[in-house]
């Protein structure tokens, strides 16, 4: 289930005031990892292209979000070059830990829309249909579906083991799982 719930976002943890929040930001691989790295893309010995900064980025595992990593590539062009040193993607790569580090996301709030979505996307029901009579369930083919076009795609053996492990471990009833239920186990 871990693995399931890093497909659609980071790790969350229940603090003891028992609200959902992200987990810490994942600290930086080492300089020595970095700098190995960074060289399979220095190929010339003057530093990486500036449209590579989000792919070396990605690499190293760091998560970049567009709108930073078009911030670095204007910084760079700023400079009139069209390579970034060694010492700049690290200085890029220290401020996406210290803007992801910043962010925190409430899980509980996250998964709640995510429930709506579905209910009104898949099954159809208007707003006044949930606020009046909130179903506590959705359908697992429709669980299925998002995550297989959401966020990192999972495979189709990771969708019918996540299948699995909702009829195995939440109340399930013609097709559909308790959402809190499904919460619960993506959490475990």
């Amino acid at each position: 289930a871990q693995a399931i719930w890093h497909k659609l976002r980071r790790p969350v943890v229940l603090t003891p005031q028992a609200s959902w929040q992200a987990a810490p930001a994942m600290a930086l691989p080492d300089e020595a990892e970095m700098e190995e790295v960074f060289k399979l893309f220095d190929q010339e010995g003057s530093g990486i292209k500036v449209k590579e900064i989000g792919t070396v980025m990605r690499s190293l595992g760091i998560a970049a979000s567009e709108t930073l990593l078009r911030e670095f590539q204007t910084e760079a062009a700023a400079s009139h070059t069209t390579h970034v040193t060694f010492s700049e993607f690290v200085s890029y790569a220290k401020r996406c830990q210290a803007s992801d580090a910043g962010k925190r996301v409430d899980i509980g709030k996250e998964m709640q829309g995510m429930k709506l979505g579905i209910l009104r996307f898949f099954d159809k029901l208007s707003p006044n249909q949930i606020r009046d009579s909130p179903p506590e369930d959705v359908k697992i083919s429709d669980l299925k579906h998002l995550l297989a076009a959401i966020g990192e795609k999972m495979t189709e053996e990771e969708l019918d083991e996540m299948a699995k492990n909702i009829r195995a471990n939440c109340r399930t009833s013609d097709g559909r799982v308790n959402f809190e239920d499904f919460i619960k186990l993506m959490m475990v």
